[in-house]
Formats: C-alpha cells, sequence, structure tokens
C-alpha cells in the first residue's frame, strides 16, 4: 500500500481526482469537506465560549472565595495533630 498525498488549486479538479480515486477502490484519507467541518465546529465551539464569557466569572457568583471555601469544605483534625 502506498499514501500520495495531492495538492490542488481548483475545487472541480478535486472532485474529479477523488472520484476517480474511488472508482479505482483506493481510500479518500482527507478532502475538503472534512475541513469545512472542522471549521464548522470550530465556529460552534466559539461561540459557545463567547456565551460562557458573557455571563462573567465566579467572582459575580462568589464574592469572598476564602469565606466560601471554608465553608464548603469540611476539614477534619489530622491524626495526631489538635
Amino acid at each position: 500500500m502506498q499514501t500520495i498525498t495531492i495538492e490542488v488549486k481548483n475545487p472541480e479538479d478535486a472532485e474529479i481526482i477523488i472520484s476517480l480515486a474511488k472508482r479505482l477502490d483506493c481510500k479518500v484519507l482527507s478532502d475538503n469537506k472534512i475541513d469545512k467541518k472542522k471549521k464548522m465546529k470550530k465556529e460552534e465551539l466559539q461561540k459557545i465560549f463567547k456565551s460562557i464569557a458573557e455571563r462573567g466569572t465566579l467572582a459575580k457568583a462568589i464574592p469572598d472565595p476564602v469565606a466560601w471555601q471554608k465553608e464548603i469544605r469540611k476539614d477534619r483534625p489530622l491524626p495526631g495533630r489538635k
């Protein structure tokens, strides 16, 4: 088995090469459709992160983190210590 990488500038030519490869029973490992899916996923993630950022930080929900942590934690005395 051999792996060949082909860079094509013209999208129509790329479609011809991909269809020829499939007709010759070759496996196409990557094409622009995959790149478009990655781009769409990236854009979706950017929207999600933007909405999270717009909500604000935990500083709004927890004004005093030290007091909050002391309240939440359930410390117990360590063995051999008072």
